[in-house]
This record gives C-alpha cells, structure tokens and sequence, in this order.
C-alpha cells in the first residue's frame, strides 16, 4: 500500500515536544552528548530530499521560511484547505525548544517513505522523524521536480545505544547534566513539576518549577502532590498481587467466580484477573470508552464508576490482543472491594500507601479542596494554558487519579524491592512481560522494556494537562520520577536519563 494512503495528513498536526517560549532566541549550545555523534548522510531519494529540504526551512526557526516551505512542499488534503498556519505553528513550537535538528542515524528509506533518528542542537533530546511522500508524481520523471510531502510523524526517541560514550557518568555529572537540560526546557515554558532522582532509594537529584495554581501564583515544590493518571494502575496491580498472596484470588479466577453478581455474563464468564492485569480482556478500551461511555465526572465509588460499561460486548476473546483498557482496571477496584471487604480508596491507604510510607499520597475528593494539589493546565488557543478542573472526575479511580509526590513514587519502589508490599516471587510476576507494546512488554501494572543492556519497569500516565513518567531500574537502583502539571510530554526528559544512567553502566 502506498504511503500516501496509510500515512493521513493528521501526522503533521501531531503535538511537538513542547509548547510556545519566549520569543526571544538565546544562543545555540550543544549539550555535552551531541559533540561526538557524527551527523548522517540523508540517501538522495524523493523522501530524502524533502527530508533535507524540510530541515534546511525548520532549522532557520523562521516562521515566514516555515510557511512558505509548508504551502510549497505539503500535498493538500483531497476534502479541505491545507491547514496551512496550524501546521506552522505545530514547527514552530518544537523548533523553540530544539533550535533545530540533526540527522544521527537512517532508520529506513525508500523513494516514498524515510525515517531518521534526530537530535535536538539545543537540548540533545532524540526524536524519531517519518516523512512520507506522494507515491507517483508524473512530474518527478519529466523535471525532477519534489515528490509532495503528505505526512510527517514525530515521536520521541531513546539514543541508538551504539553512539553512547563508554565512560559512565558520576551521579554529580548526571545530576549537573539534568539540571542544564531542565533549565533548557523550563526558560521553554515546555516543562511545569518536579523531577526527583534516586538510586538505592536515596536522592541525589530533585526539581521543582512551575506553577501549582496561577490563580495563586503558587509553586510547584518537592512536597506538592500531582495527578499521577495511569501510573495509578501501578498501584492496583499490587492490591491484586497482595490479594493473590493470601489465596483469596487467583489470577486464572474468572470475573464471575469472584463477583458471581456481575451482570454481564460473557465477561463473567470469559475474563480472568490475569487477562484484566494485562489489558487482554477485551473489554472496552480506554479511548473506546471516552467516546462511547465515558464514566460520570461526579462518580464517587467504584460502583458508579463500572456502571457505564458493564453491558459492553467484548472487543474480542480475551487473550488473545492487547487493548489498553481503563474500564478493566475499574473492574479490578470493584473485585478489590469484594475480596477484601475495604472500599478501594480504604484498602489503598491501610495496604499500598501505609506500608511504603507514602505519607503524601493518596485519592481525594477535589469539591473538598484538598490543600497542596497541583492543578492541571491544557494547552489552550494562542500559547494559553487552560485548568483542567474540568476535565477531571470528583475523584480518581482504579485506572489513575491518585496524588503523589515524586519522593512518595521514591519510596514506593523501595517498598516494591525490599518486599515490604509483596513478596519477591509476586514482584517477578507483576514485572513479566505478557503481551508487547511498542518497544516494551506489558505485564501486570507495568511495562516492561530493555535499554542498553539493562532492564527498565514503567508506567506513564498522561491526561488533559497531566503528563507523568515513573521509571524503577531494577538491577541499577534508580529511580525516575517526572511529574508535571502542563501538557508537554515527559518522555523526551526520561529518555536523556537513559542515556545518562545507563552510559557505560555494567548491571550489577
């Protein structure tokens, strides 16, 4: 199938990495790791020359440059005007918090398609670029005249492993690197929160920028509790292994076995813990549920909450496809319930955030006005930033909405390696890899990925103006944990710490 057809134009709207910064432009300097990775020849292709074009436009960051390569080379979409300033705007942002890019590596080209591992000049962060082009213009045999660009994707990258320096880095080298790449992104206006390194359970990095309120003008500061979203699903998964410890589930127990009253009798019958853990059920996925049965805002107990998807057919026979599924970690809050005689918010403070010592932690009621949240901001029209209060549920669920503090997240891993909330055996089970996706496995509550020789455990959680990045490593020690309050993707931020933490690192 030509590129042309299975590349839309919505590619070229996708978000860049950050949003708008002031306008004034400071010099460009190389960060540390940029210097000794050579720049890669772009193959003289179709694809490879609109590549090449579409740098030498973007990397000016001028916006007439950009426009007008933009109305010049973007094929226009068959149903409506080419969204012409929109997707200028789009370049603009990421260029005004990478001043520009540089080709490290080609991944893939042909005549229609390239893809090209990037690096920021600026920040040094990775990104993977896709330029697809129209599949036969009649014009190129006659008078060599560019192939039209019809989709560009952009998706943030890990550093080929193959151009790391060998020597490893200090933790002050490491700390020291972070700082300047964070004091990069906030002078962006592209990073609000707080980002708290640890290795063996101790600190050696944190930051706190932002604004917690800017009705306020409150900061961020290392003790302001964020909404962790889907790194909630972290904390599920253990409640169910801790359940499974004392034989009161199992995880090949079918929901009918433990909720014998749940209405829908092909879930009841079909769908195990096991497949709910994994996202394999084939109940309702996350983004199917927004559009066709999303779970009301004033919902307060687990109840309420698997109401609107409870007579849901299955999307297909569990097991057998991986369908991120929200809906399917609710359902694993009301089994919690049922199982443990506690409400889901009880058994989460007296179970998971008591024994961790999460002394910061937990899910609150927001028409109370909980003291010290940081509220959430959406990117709104012309560089705003909008609160999401209402975008949000009076209180989180199952699937994410839990408040924590990145020392909080800290302690929760330690509390994860030192078996203070499960026993090791468990730990392995929730940390193994079942079904992929992407680059990683997904396990129980966790995904589960390789970097550079070394063994990576996550969670990331994002939602309108809430975008977190929770990484434990293993065999290492570390801890990651970037929590923010504005839309701008974390993970550009925790793969530069990939690279740092891992740089000549030999696991232990």
């Amino acid at each position: 199938m030509p590129a042309a057809t299975r590349t839309p134009l919505s590619l070229l709207l996708l978000a860049a990495l950050v949003a708008a910064c002031p306008a004034a432009k400071p010099r460009v300097t190389a960060p540390p790791d940029v210097a000794v990775t050579a720049t890669a020849p772009i193959p003289d292709t179709p694809a490879g020359q609109q590549l090449t074009a579409w740098l030498r436009a973007f990397n000016t960051g001028q916006r007439d440059v950009v426009r007008r390569f933009v109305a010049e080379r973007f094929e226009l979409p068959p149903d409506r005007p080419l969204p012409l300033d929109d997707i200028t705007e789009h370049e603009l942002q990421l260029y005004r918090t990478t001043r520009g890019f540089e080709v490290r590596k080609i991944v893939a080209s042909s005549s229609a398609m390239i893809s090209a591992l990037v690096q920021a000049k600026w920040t040094g962060i990775w990104m993977k670029l896709d330029v697809y082009v129209t599949a036969e213009p009649p014009e190129y045999k006659v008078a060599k005249a560019p192939f039209k660009i019809v989709g560009i994707g952009r998706n943030t990258a890990d550093a080929p492993t193959e151009l790391l320096p060998r020597q490893p880095l200090t933790l002050a080298e490491i700390a020291a690197r972070t700082d300047t790449l964070l004091a990069k992104l906030v002078e962006a206006d592209a990073f609000s929160g707080t980002v708290t390194l640890a290795r063996d359970g101790q600190q050696f990095y944190r930051h706190a920028s932002g604004l917690a309120s800017r009705r306020w003008n409150m900061p961020n500061r290392h003790d302001t509790r964020f909404n962790l979203a889907s790194v909630t699903k972290m904390f599920t998964a253990v409640a169910i292994a801790q359940l499974v410890e004392q034989g009161k589930i199992a995880y090949d127990d079918t929901v009918g076995e433990i909720l014998p009253d749940y209405p829908n009798e092909q879930v009841a019958r079909t769908v195990t813990v096991h497949h709910l853990l994994s996202h394999t059920s084939g109940i309702i996925g996350a983004r199917a549920l927004l559009e066709k049965a999303p779970e009301p805002r004033s919902a307060r107990t687990i109840a309420e909450m698997v109401t609107p998807f409870v007579a849901e057919p299955l999307s297909f026979p569990p097991g057998e496809e991986f369908d991120y599924s929200n809906a399917g970690y609710i359902l694993l809050g009301a089994i919690i319930e049922r199982v443990s005689g506690l409400t889901y918010y009880e058994y989460m403070r007296e179970r998971v955030f008591g024994p961790a010592g999460m002394k910061e932690s937990d899910f609150y009621a927001l028409d109370t006005d909980p003291p010290n949240l940081a509220e959430g901001f959406v990117d709104g029209p012309n560089g705003t930033r909008l609160n999401n209060v209402f975008d949000l549920g009076v209180i989180g669920s199952p699937a994410g909405g839990a408040y924590a503090t990145g020392e909080d997240m800290a302690r929760f891993h330690q509390a994860l390696v030192q078996h203070k909330l499960v026993s090791a055996q468990s730990l392995a089970t929730l940390w193994t890899g079942v079904m992929p996706r992407g680059a990683a496995m997904y396990g129980y509550g966790a995904q589960i990925e390789h970097y550079n020789g070394t063994r990576l455990v996550w969670h990331g959680g994002g939602w309108k103006g809430i975008t977190n990045h929770f990484e434990m490593y293993p065999e290492l020690g570390y801890t990651v944990v970037i929590l923010s309050n504005i839309d701008d993707d974390p993970r550009a931020i925790a793969s530069k710490l990939r690279e740092w933490l891992t740089q000549g690192a030999r696991p232990h």
